[in-house]
């Protein structure tokens, strides 16, 4: 039983910026709980899809099909703003990605996300916790 812990942001939904700052990040709506019932639908339609043989090459793994495929999380702050999805950028009008952003904006925004650490069981997905990132310690 190898136990691993990966850390999980969720994706911006709207930024806003007054001048040369960003005041505001908006991320997913989530919680604790939000994400611990987002990951157990996540790992239930993995297994569905499982069991309809749709992982025919390779065995699907907690991070790259949970994770990454089917929930609006990424596991790191660098794949958050990269994201492609649409975003509400107020301020900013030329851009409507956080992507797009000059490089010092971005980096506001990186500052300014919260996330959370997962620990998983590689071989018993279901067994999992979740727990916030405290950047205050």
């Amino acid at each position: 039983m190898s136990t691993e812990k990966i850390t999980a942001y969720p994706e911006i939904t709207k930024t806003v910026i007054e001048g040369d700052d960003v005041v505001s990040v908006i991320q997913g709506d989530y919680d604790l709980d939000k994400v611990i019932a987002h990951i157990e639908t996540s790992i239930a339609m993995v297994r569905r899809y499982e069991k309809m043989g749709y992982y025919t090459l390779a065995k699907p793994e907690f991070v790259s099909e949970v994770i990454t495929t089917f929930t609006d999380l990424e596991v790191n702050r660098k794949d958050v703003i990269r994201a492609n999805n649409f975003m509400d950028i107020q301020g900013y009008q030329e851009c409507n990605r956080v992507w797009q952003l000059p490089d010092e904006m971005k980096v506001q925004v990186s500052q300014m996300l919260y996330g959370f650490y997962i620990t998983y069981d590689e071989e018993n997905w279901e067994d999992f916790s979740v727990e916030m990132i405290d950047d205050n310690s």
